[in-house]
């Protein structure tokens, strides 16, 4: 019972989050935004996530999860009230670091708590639902947020994101003992090599979502891609298609535990990712945007899974590397939108951030088996 709690929690959370952070960048354009002040919004949230992620895993393993998660839903929808009032873009950037400051005490408190509370002999599971959880809210809120923006306006749509959070304020489970430590089953000895890869490939995972995240409305706008659709509707419909295909591909990795441990998954999962992203700027038809979308959502969902699989398969200190495997999440969101966003408004090509984010997952394999071999050796 207390797992399907910090499930339905989580999907509250990121539902809260993520209807807010699809109407961030719709409303930057309407001020309009460059391709590199679009970044520097996630740059601004995402520089205090980072921060603060190193040091909230830590104290999950001391403090009082509860109080944490609670603390942050209160500062999520703090930030939620005054986007309200927001009718610039320099007071967004004000704003956006409360959104940061809210998910950095957040994540790493509630997937610690996971952690610590799974069964040894049933980790896979704990932790695959727990992923799709999350992902649903995701998903639900970037489609709901592009529809709701479309016909309701971003002012109902925030007040919406806020109530999203009562559910995690009545829901998330109190602190109860630490249960007694238990080794987990199918420890492997290359443990920290997996987990390091983990981490890379989740970086840059993380960074292309935060691409499509960040510069795809402006890129729609700019097109004229999703002919049919309105472009706020559309820009929904693909950041939910990406979302929903990581959420089925949890719903699968929940069910087995076959693929931990191969990187020869991770890497064809990268390379499908990367293929598709630069795809993304190559087609035409709204089906094949969305075939794509769904390729990248596989890619993006396989990265993440391994990477919070490794943070938490193993006995203690749940948090510390809950909180390292968020720190790492949210250094990609920054670096490869802001590189991309940068490289988009030196050459006037808003294709390049999808062809660098393209470019980057496909280089990350080779960095990954080069970390490996170097720390399995150690």
């Amino acid at each position: 019972m207390r797992l399907w709690r910090y499930c339905i929690a989580g999907l509250f959370f990121n539902l809260l989050a993520f209807i807010f952070w699809a109407v961030i960048p719709i409303k930057a354009v309407t001020f309009g935004a460059s391709s590199t002040q679009l970044a520097l919004l996630q740059t601004a949230s995402t520089t205090v996530y980072v921060i603060v992620c190193l040091f909230s895993g830590r104290l999950s393993d001391r403090a009082s999860r509860s109080l944490l998660a609670r603390v942050a839903c209160l500062i999520a929808m703090t930030a939620c009230g005054v986007a309200l009032g927001v009718h610039s873009l320099a007071a967004l950037y004000l704003v956006v670091p409360m959104m940061g400051l809210a998910g950095s005490l957040y994540w790493p408190s509630a997937q610690g708590a996971v952690g610590a509370e799974s069964d040894p002999s049933r980790v896979e599971q704990t932790i695959g639902w727990f992923n799709v959880s999350w992902s649903i809210g995701k998903t639900l809120g970037f489609v709901a947020a592009g529809w709701l923006v479309a016909t309701q306006g971003g002012s109902r749509t925030l007040w919406i994101a806020a109530a999203s959070a009562l559910p995690v304020l009545l829901l998330y489970p109190r602190d109860r003992g630490a249960a007694p430590p238990a080794a987990h089953e199918g420890a492997n000895p290359d443990r920290a090599a997996f987990r390091t890869i983990g981490y890379v490939a989740n970086f840059l995972a993380f960074g292309v979502g935060a691409v499509f995240q960040n510069q795809f409305f402006k890129y729609l706008e700019h097109t004229g891609l999703g002919g049919g659709w309105e472009s706020k509707t559309f820009y929904g419909v693909f950041l939910g298609t990406i979302y929903g295909a990581q959420t089925l591909l949890f719903l699968v990795l929940q069910r087995t535990s076959g693929w931990t441990y191969r990187r020869s998954f991770l890497y064809g999962t990268q390379l499908l990712t990367g293929v598709a992203a630069a795809g993304v700027t190559l087609l035409s038809g709204n089906g094949l945007i969305l075939a794509a979308a769904g390729l990248v959502g596989v890619g993006l969902g396989f990265a993440n899974a391994s990477s919070i699989y490794y943070s938490l398969h193993g006995p203690s200190e749940h948090g510390k590397y809950a909180g390292v495997h968020e720190a790492v999440l949210g250094a990609g969101t920054v670096l490869v939108p802001l590189a991309g966003g940068a490289l988009a408004d030196l050459t006037r090509d808003l294709r390049l951030p999808y062809w660098l984010a393209a470019s980057a997952m496909l280089v990350a394999v080779a960095i990954e088996e080069f970390v490996y071999r170097k720390r399995s050796r150690s």
